[in-house]
């Protein structure tokens, strides 16, 4: 009792009507307290032998801790409404002297040093409230960053107008302050949740909807399993992604808030990086990758990325970009100018033991003018590796690393090394004119929005292909056995992949297959050509499998212990691969 009416005397009026304690008389109050507090549990954890009382100790201090995180954020709040950045160097140094033996202070020896009287000037200790913890209570800075996001998020405050105002998350908050759940999971639902917010702002009755998501994350978060959450939040938000009423594009906000590349975790030796990025900006990315992913061209030359990878022969270079480079992956140049593909839609390769460029140059290599393709990978690699001993992440890592290490100026012809992206995007002329709902799609089937389709009709070079048009010449009959660009660009716009149903290798990747063999007399034409990978183009050719043309597209015939009914079939697996296209 006696414990009670000092905590009253000192934290109330102090026992006169009209009296209130002081803000700075709390503030001994806290610190005496919070000394005592460290001794006496340290006192009952040496002294108790009861398990009872064993039991009850280890409640009491987990729930003082499980408080301890609450209070944490609401002094983060104070911390940032009350601009604590705004103290000078000699009032920081005074507080943080207090805070270490605050002894004088609880006696009433020692003040608090005064407040700015004016708005400071000049360059401050801290430049935000984030800043104040990260060094004056050295909390890690994505920590304090975290903190003060969740004090916003989950505490009750104020809106524009001054008005007091619940959290953001009340289901959340509540879980926190009833003790269901600790800090951590909690504040990692609520950025989870943030990160959802423009993509519920879509939807029908965005409001009840936010409350309903909500309703379900606070229960898998009070359950007390991080993968479920996890595994939840991931859900909802393929689900708000993917849902019909989510047609519209992106907000600015939104994508500047989604998009870009942030460093996640770093160590000793490695760093983490997450990117997120817009699918016509992606579809840049996928297509690098491919190129560099196929041995059989000059741009997925296994030798050059190995030496660079190992540092033996680093791609070199003092500049900020190869601009040819540039222009292609934002679809103002057709390809690499270094690079001339055959009928099969790959191109030369160099020959064994084919010197390597100088090392000022970002090539691995010169071309001879009588190059052949690379030989196929070794069919004995590990699963996952390389006949390069790369992994195909590797790879991909070290394609960017090159493209960012080539030295200024265009490739020299008859060079290659590099690879060039060249983006392309197929949409229906209707769609295109404003006279049917619906998107675009890329090569490598990610979905673009007609408004950004738009975009980049007007402000990228663009190579139009009018599927059936007379703009270009698409049939050179038995003139030429190998396709052209050309060609195979059209091909490729009409098929989207390879011809065997559920096959996925990428466009880059396909060769160009004579619906009627070229030594049975078939011609070199967009309709007499359809895209095949490596092996089913090697299956068509030696018999294993039939091509024809059915209701004016190419089909083809699996064998009759596959399909008995010998039915035609397409690959279905490429969002255009729809006859409504012709």
């Amino acid at each position: 009792m006696e414990t009670r009416q000092l905590i009253d005397a000192l934290t109330t009026t102090g026992g006169e009507p009209g009296h209130p304690v002081s803000p700075v008389d709390k503030l001994r109050l806290l610190a005496a307290l919070e000394l005592r507090t460290a001794a006496l549990a340290a006192e009952l954890a040496a002294e108790t032998t009861s398990p009872a009382q064993a039991a009850l100790l280890a409640h009491t201090v987990e729930r003082a801790h499980q408080r301890g995180e609450i209070t944490q954020l609401r002094a983060a709040r104070a911390a940032q409404r009350t601009l604590v950045q705004d103290l000078g160097p000699e009032s920081l140094d005074e507080v943080r002297a207090i805070a270490a033996d605050p002894s004088a202070f609880i006696a009433g020896n020692r003040e608090l040093p005064a407040d700015p009287a004016t708005a400071p000037t000049g360059i401050m200790p801290f430049q935000d409230t984030a800043g104040f913890l990260e060094h004056d209570l050295r909390i890690p800075r994505t920590l304090a960053l975290h903190r003060l996001h969740a004090a916003n998020c989950l505490l009750p405050g104020t809106d524009v107008h001054g008005n007091p105002s619940g959290p953001r998350y009340p289901r959340l908050a509540e879980t926190l302050e009833t003790g269901a759940s600790r800090l951590g999971p909690v504040a990692s639902a609520a950025r989870r949740l943030d990160t959802l917010s423009h993509a519920i702002a879509r939807q029908l009755s965005p409001g009840d909807l936010a409350a309903r998501i909500e309703e379900q994350v606070a229960g898998s978060v009070a359950a007390g399993i991080p993968k479920d959450t996890s595994r939840l939040l991931a859900g909802i938000g393929d689900e708000l992604d993917d849902s019909p009423d989510a047609g519209q594009p992106p907000s600015p906000a939104e994508i500047r808030e989604r998009t870009g590349i942030t460093v996640t975790k770093r160590t000793r030796h490695y760093t983490y990086m997450s990117a997120c990025m817009r699918n016509a900006d992606a579809e840049v990315f996928l297509s690098h990758f491919a190129a560099a992913d196929n041995p059989r061209t000059l741009a997925g030359n296994r030798q050059g990325l190995t030496a660079s990878a190992t540092g033996m022969s680093p791609t070199a270079g003092n500049g900020t970009g190869n601009p040819d480079t540039t222009a292609a992956a934002t679809g103002n140049g057709a390809g690499n100018p270094g690079t001339t593909t055959d009928g099969t839609g790959q191109a030369p390769g160099p020959e064994p033991g084919t010197a390597m460029a100088p090392p000022g140059g970002p090539d691995w290599f010169t071309r001879p003018g009588n190059a052949e393709t690379f030989p196929d990978p070794d069919p004995g690699s590990p699963p996952g590796l390389g006949p390069d001993g790369l992994t195909t992440a590797q790879r991909h890592l070290q394609l960017l690393l090159n493209l960012m290490r080539a030295p200024q100026g265009a490739l020299p012809r008859g060079t290659t090394g590099l690879p060039t992206a060249q983006l392309v995007i197929h949409c229906r002329l209707e769609t295109l004119l404003g006279l049917a709902k619906g998107n675009g799609w890329s090569a490598n089937g990610l979905e673009i929005p007609i408004g950004e389709i738009r975009r980049r009709l007007a402000t990228d070079g663009a190579i139009p292909i009018v599927l059936g048009g007379q703009s270009e010449v698409l049939d050179v009959g038995r003139e030429m056995r190998l396709a052209n660009d050309t060609i195979r660009r059209a091909v490729l716009a009409r098929d989207g992949g390879c011809f065997y149903p559920g096959c996925s290798v990428p466009p880059e990747h396909l060769e160009m297959c004579h619906i009627d063999g070229w030594a049975a007399g078939g011609g070199t034409s967009v309709a007499g050509l359809t895209p095949g990978c490596t092996c089913h183009h090697h299956m068509a050719d030696n018999g294993l499998l039939q091509l024809l043309i059915h209701n004016g597209l190419p089909h083809v015939l699996l064998p009759r212990h596959l399909d008995p009914e010998q039915i035609p079939r397409r690959n279905s697996y490429w969002p255009q691969n729809q006859t409504t296209l012709f």
